[in-house]
This record gives structure tokens, C-alpha cells and sequence, in this order.
């Protein structure tokens, strides 16, 4: 019976009700017959890595429910069960439980968290399994143990600290408990998960603290420690939730927040108190958004050299506000494009020079000051002066290079922010000018990427952070594709380097992270934007992980990536990417099929089969039946969304456009040769066109794709379409409408397709 447990487990989860029934008797019957057998299968199915998720978690609950009920006379029927086992099979029990706390599934370590807590309300009472809190505290104190199993023991500690009271525990256990939970709320040692559970832990330990407060040195210690969370932005706090709710006030009320909050900034932003200075700054950085600049710019004018200077406060907490605060300011008020900015050309070379020392400061602060850097390029940028950075791009590359590989850079997403900002100070900055300095940077983060492949993985947080460094870097070499390649002077260097740059990207699919996955293939797209038909010699081995990823269902959003990268390919080949179209289009039309695929990249599919038309033109015959039917199954979709679901609609207004743009690229695609061949589709297009037409709630790209498959179907079948214009006159009115539509594009394309048809209607 033992052996069957998995099947019970997952056919007790069957929506097929005779399935269930039969696999829920079968659990009732083992637990019946052999108690101590089935709670032993439970915990092994429980620690087992190598069984389904979903049988391991209901392995969890059904263990959990064995050994607890709200009920207090069963619950006391359970735990006498538990005592009457053997010894030896408890034991057995416990040791699964304790191991699977280091499991690699997040799920399976918190329910076991759970089950040891109640085994330990039950025994410790009873001054048995000593051992326990031993056996915690050890994962804590070695310091190689992985984040997930320290987290995993921190939420044990604080279960058990919840289900046992404090007097079944000796003072030296109580004060071991305490130091491991305090240890495990450092922010310098520590990752947010771990640190939260440890905040967590302490809260179920307050009462076992009460001897340890009643100590000064004690008291202080712990107090110290929650006050150091505030480093830490993804703990909620009082001092958070005030600002959130300043922010929110300021952008209802507008200007009238500006003469009720300054006060409180003047009055604090000097005081000895480094708690009264840092939430003066952050009050005025909560009110930045809201009132007109009119309001806020000499505000901000006066204060900024204050705020500058501010970057050196003694306090750490002080200068991470601070740079927040610098943050938000070049975020909305550095607007030259608009003739407002509260930076000029007399203090740009002190607010970089600031930037670039403060980026050296602590994690928390450093991680600020990228997101400054981030949003003073984009200003520049936006404003097509780029070049007043120029001068700047060195220093500010190499700055952020050397946080990225600063050694705490995991603490505060530092390493993630740097890579995020060197992206956009890349992508922001002037090509004319600037592409010698961009070209000597892409060796570097190819070498970079090269050596995190040598990275020696022991454990399943190294593979973690291997997977993340390797996202960051093929996000970096996207930009510097995109950069280098979007003009004729600079494309070349990357021609030079595609080789080595597509064999990096080769070595790095395997890798098993779908985050490195994702931007690997997002890189590739543009290098084969870049490259145009020279892309063709890479598609021999890059062409079976394209498959891979085309029916990778539960990592969807790299699936989905790679229907785009499809498109990119199919414009960087034409027609020499037919030889790969009927493996491509097998896959295509299997995961417009699939139940398992989220719907989310069905969209991204009947654009593709638009991009693939164009690029094969008469070809796409051999494909045309099954994708026009796929098509059409989508429109039937559409027409039955529900209005009133706004999810649910702008999914539709995702699918009708799509399906738009299908239609437009299988017909451009014919036009030239086989226009014949959209014939027999032709009415229920236009049948479909109507139907949006008639939807009000189409969005204004709906409006668009669907005005220009009109000019499409025009254009390509000519003459053909006149009897099928003139049955149906509702385009005369939808035109009209686009025509006396304020968005631009929608005119130039009506008036395009207006033109088309008239062509027809007089021929």
C-alpha cells in the first residue's frame, strides 16, 4: 500500500468525482489499517524530490490533519495516537520532516515547518525529542547552509514558539531561540526571505522574550535590530505606510498638500535627530508627484544643493531617504524636453560627481543612487541631449560595472539595479559620439558572461544566483546590440562579434533558468535583427533550443518570447527561413491547441503566422488552411467574451488584433503571386471586421489593425472584394470615423485603405 501512496495522493485531487471518491477511501482505508505506516509513506512522499508537487503537497496537509484538529477532544484522540506510535517510526518521521526543511520546494519546507511544530507541541510538553531545538539552531549557526533552509527553520522556530508556551523550554533554550532569531534579522547577512521570517519568528517568540526584555543590554539588541529593518524597502512599515498614504494625498489634492508639508520639512530636515532629518526628506520626496512644477520647482531648485550635500550624512538611513528622494526628483522635475529641468549646465559635473561617489555607499543607498543615475540619462534623453553626457559615459560605466560586482551586491537587488541602470545610461546615450566607448564595453560583458559558466554550483541558491547574474548580462548585450546596430556606421561591430556572441548565447541555453531563458532569447532577436540574412548560418544549431522553447507550456512567458523572436527571425531571413517553417509551424499550431498553454502568448502566435507569410510569401500555402481555421476558432472566442470582465476583454482586444495582423501578413504575402488563395476567406474577414467595428469597447489598436487589413484585403484580391464592399456598407461609416479620429496613425491608415477601396469600387 505504501508504494501506491503517490497515485492516492494525486487521484484524491481529480476533478473526476468516482476518481476522487475511490482515491480518498483508499487514503482512509491505509490510515485505518496501518497509522504509523501511513504517516511514515506521508513524510516520505513529503521529502522526496523527485515526486509531484501536487502529491507532496497533500501529502503535507493530509500529515498535518493527522496530527491536529481545532476540536479539542480530537485533537487531544491525535495526539495520543502520535504518542502510542513506535519510537523508531517517529523518529523516522522527524528525520523527513527535519530534511525536507532544506528542500529545494518552497512549499514542501513551509509545510513541513508547519507539521514539525505540531509534533513539537505534542512532545515537548512531554519533555521529549530534546533534540529538536538543537537541530534548528545548527542550521542557523553553519554558515554554508543555503537561504532557503534558514528560512525554512526561522518559520519552524516561530511555529513552534507558537504551538509550545514558554515555560516547556529552559531559559538557555529560550535565550538560544532568541539570538538565533535576532542573528537571522541582520540585513548585511542575510537575504529579504530569511529576514522576514526570522521578523515573523520573533513575533510568535514575544513571550518567550519577557526575561530577555526585562535585560537593558538584551532589550536594546533585539529593539536594534527591527529598527535596521527600515533599511530594507519590502518591509512594510509605519513609517512607509505614512508616505504612501502623503504620496496619495498629494496627487488628489494637488498644490494645496505643498504649504501643509513644508512646514514639517523645514522644521525637521536639520535637527540632531537623525530620525526628524530623514522623515523630513521623506516627506517632501512623498509630495513630488502631484502639484504642478510651477509649485514645486523652486522648492526643489533651493533644496537640491542641500540635498546633495545630504548624500554624506553620518546616517545610513538618512542618505538612502535622501537618494529616494534625488531619485523621484530627476524622475519628474528633469524634464528638458518640456524646458523644465533642476539640473543645468553650471551644476551637472556636481550632481554626477555626487552620484558616482554615493553609488560606492551601502547597498541600500547604492541601489537609490542607480535608480538617480537611471532617470537623469532618460531626461537627457527624451530631450535629445544626450550628448551633455558624453563627457560623463566613461566614468558612469565603470562605476556601474564595479557596484554590479561589488560582493554585496545581492543585498537590496543592488546587482539587479546596476545592470537595469547600465542598461539605460546605454541605451540613452548619443551613438555619434559615444560608440567608441560602447563597442570596448561589449568584450567586457561577453567576458563577464563567459565566466559565470565556469561558476561552481553546489547548491540550489548558487544556481540561483548564477541564473540571475547570466539574465543580467544578456540584458546588457541587448542593449548593446540594439545600440551598435541601429546605425550603417556602427552595425559592422556587430557583424564582427556575432560569432562569439551567439556562441556565448548557445552556451548559456544550458542553462535550466527560464529568467536567463528569456533574456537570452530577447538578445537573440535583436542579434538577428542586426545580422539580416547573415543570421542564416546560426540557425543550424540554434534552431533545436527555438523548438525547445516553443513547447515550454509552464514557463510561458519564455514561450512567448520566443514566438516574437520567430517574427525577428522570419524579417532578418525571408524567404531563407522557410527551411525551419514546418517545424515552426507544427509547434505554432500545437500550442494554439494546447489547454496548458496560458492564454497570454496565443496572441503573439497569429501575429507570428503574419510574420511568417511575409517572409515566405506564396509558400504559406502549404500552411494557410490550418492557420486561417485556427484563426477563425479566435474569432468565435472574441464574440463570446464576456463585456463585463475587464480582463477577460482586453484579452479579446489583444486576440482581435493579432488576428488582424495575421490576416494583413498573409495577405501582403500573397499579394505579389497567389492572391487567389485568400479567396474563400475573404467574407468571414470582412464578417469579423464588422463585428469589431460594431464593439465599442475595441481599443484604438483593435481600431487600427482592423481599418488596415481592410486596405489588405483591397490591395491584395483587387477587383475580387468589390461585391463584398458594396454587400456590407458599414466601412464606409467605420472610416469615417477613423478619419475624424485624434490619434494620427488611425487617419493615415484610414486614409490609406480608403484609397485602396475606392481603387476597387471604380474598377
Amino acid at each position: 500500500m505504501a508504494m501506491e501512496i503517490t497515485e492516492f495522493l494525486l487521484s484524491a485531487q481529480s476533478p473526476d468525482t468516482n476518481v476522487r471518491t475511490e482515491a480518498e477511501a483508499n487514503l482512509t482505508r491505509f490510515q485505518e489499517q496501518n497509522l504509523p505506516s501511513f504517516l511514515l509513506s506521508l513524510s516520505v512522499e513529503l521529502a522526496n524530490n523527485e515526486k509531484p508537487t501536487e502529491s507532496r503537497r497533500l501529502a503535507g496537509i493530509v500529515l498535518k490533519n493527522s496530527l491536529d484538529a481545532k476540536d479539542a477532544v480530537r485533537k487531544e484522540h491525535l495526539a495520543q495516537q502520535w504518542m502510542a506510535i513506535d519510537f523508531s517510526i517517529k523518529s523516522q518521521i522527524k528525520d523527513l520532516l527535519l530534511r525536507t526543511l532544506g528542500s529545494a520546494a518552497p512549499e514542501a519546507r513551509h509545510t513541513s515547518a508547519q507539521v514539525i511544530a505540531k509534533i513539537a507541541s505534542i512532545e515537548i510538553p512531554k519533555k521529549q525529542w530534546p533534540e529538536l531545538i538543537g537541530s534548528l539552531l545548527n542550521n542557523m549557526t553553519q554558515q554554508d547552509r543555503p537561504a532557503g533552509l534558514k528560512q525554512a527553520t526561522l518559520e519552524t522556530l516561530g511555529y513552534v514558539c507558537e504551538e509550545i508556551s514558554h515555560e516547556d523550554l529552559v531559559q538557555d533554550e529560550v535565550n538560544a531561540v532568541l539570538t538565533a532569531v535576532v542573528q537571522g534579522m541582520n540585513l548585511t547577512e542575510h537575504s529579504p526571505e530569511v529576514r522576514l521570517a526570522a521578523t515573523r519568528a520573533l513575533y510568535n517568540a514575544l513571550d518567550f522574550a519577557q526575561t530577555n526584555f526585562e535585560n537593558e543590554m538584551e532589550r536594546n539588541y533585539i529593539m536594534k535590530m527591527e529598527e535596521d529593518q527600515d533599511q530594507d524597502d519590502s518591509i512594510w512599515n509605519l513609517s512607509m505606510a505614512g508616505g504612501t498614504c502623503l504620496g496619495l494625498v498629494a496627487r488628489t489634492v494637488e498644490d494645496a498638500i505643498v504649504p501643509l508639508v513644508m512646514p514639517f520639512v523645514e522644521g525637521n530636515i536639520l535637527k540632531p535627530d537623525w530620525h526628524c532629518r530623514e522623515a523630513a526628506t521623506y516627506a517632501f520626496g512623498s509630495i513630488l508627484e502631484g502639484p504642478t512644477v510651477g509649485k514645486l520647482s523652486p522648492l526643489v531648485h533651493a533644496g537640491l544643493d542641500f540635498l546633495l550635500k545630504a548624500m554624506k550624512d553620518e546616517n545610513n538611513q538618512v542618505r538612502d531617504t535622501t537618494a529616494w528622494t534625488l531619485s523621484r526628483i530627476f524622475e519628474l522635475l528633469h524634464n528638458p524636453a518640456s524646458g523644465m529641468s533642476v539640473i543645468s549646465s553650471e551644476n551637472l559635473q556636481q550632481v554626477v560627481g555626487v552620484l558616482l561617489e554615493s553609488v560606492n555607499d551601502m547597498p541600500n543607498v547604492a541601489e537609490k543612487v542607480c535608480g538617480a543615475i537611471y532617470y537623469l540619462c532618460q531626461g537627457y534623453f527624451d530631450a535629445g541631449l544626450s550628448s551633455l553626457l558624453t563627457p560623463f559615459l566613461t566614468n558612469i560605466i565603470t562605476h556601474l560595472i564595479r557596484t554590479a560586482d561589488r560582493t554585496d551586491g545581492g543585498d537590496s537587488k543592488l546587482r539587479s539595479s546596476a545592470y537595469e541602470t547600465l542598461n539605460e545610461v546605454v541605451r540613452c546615450s548619443y551613438i555619434a559620439e559615444t560608440h567608441p566607448v560602447i563597442e570596448q564595453l561589449l568584450p567586457v560583458i561577453m567576458n563577464k558572461l563567459g565566466q559565470t559558466l565556469e561558476l561552481q554550483i553546489v547548491s540550489t541558491d548558487d544556481r540561483a544566483r548564477q541564473g540571475d547574474l547570466q539574465a543580467s548580462l544578456c540584458g546588457v548585450l541587448q542593449v548593446i546590440i540594439q545600440k551598435l546596430g541601429s546605425t550603417d556606421e556602427t552595425i559592422p561591430i556587430i557583424h564582427r562579434a556575432a560569432d562569439q556572441i551567439m556562441a556565448m548565447f548557445l552556451r548559456v541555453f544550458a542553462c535550466r533558468s527560464s529568467t536567463v531563458h528569456e533574456e537570452a532569447m530577447l538578445a537573440i532577436g535583436s542579434l538577428a535583427y542586426a545580422c539580416g540574412p547573415k543570421f542564416e548560418k546560426y540557425m543550424g544549431e540554434f534552431y533545436p533550443y527555438l523548438e525547445m522553447e516553443l513547447q515550454n507550456f509552464e514557463e510561458y512567458q519564455v514561450c512567448s518570447i520566443t514566438v516574437g523572436v520567430v517574427g525577428d527571425i522570419c524579417r532578418a531571413l525571408d524567404g531563407k527561413v522557410l527551411q525551419f517553417c514546418d517545424g515552426i509551424m507544427k509547434h505554432l499550431l500545437n500550442d494554439l491547441g494546447s489547454n496548458e498553454l496560458h492564454r497570454s502568448v496565443k496572441p503573439h502566435i497569429f501575429s507570428c503566422f503574419g510574420d511568417i507569410a511575409l517572409a515566405i510569401g506564396e509558400h504559406f500555402e502549404r500552411y494557410v488552411l490550418y492557420a486561417v481555421q485556427a484563426m477563425q476558432q479566435a474569432a468565435e472566442v472574441c464574440a463570446h467574451i464576456n463585456a463585463d470582465d475587464e480582463e477577460l476583454m482586453e484579452y479579446g482586444n489583444q486576440l482581435r488584433r493579432s488576428i488582424f495582423e495575421a490576416y494583413s501578413g498573409i495577405l501582403q504575402g500573397f499579394k505579389d503571386s497567389k492572391p487567389e488563395v485568400m479567396l474563400p476567406y475573404a467574407a468571414h474577414l470582412v464578417q469579423f471586421i464588422e463585428f469589431v467595428f460594431l464593439d465599442r469597447q475595441r481599443d484604438e489598436f483593435v481600431t487600427k489593425a482592423a481599418v488596415a487589413v481592410m486596405g489588405d484585403l483591397a490591395d491584395a484580391l483587387g477587383s475580387n472584394t468589390k461585391l463584398l464592399f458594396s454587400d456590407r456598407a458599414f466601412y464606409v461609416e467605420f472610416l469615417g470615423e477613423c478619419l475624424q479620429s485624434e490619434d494620427e496613425s488611425i487617419k493615415e491608415t484610414a486614409t490609406w485603405t480608403q484609397g485602396m477601396i475606392g481603387r476597387v469600387m471604380v474598377s
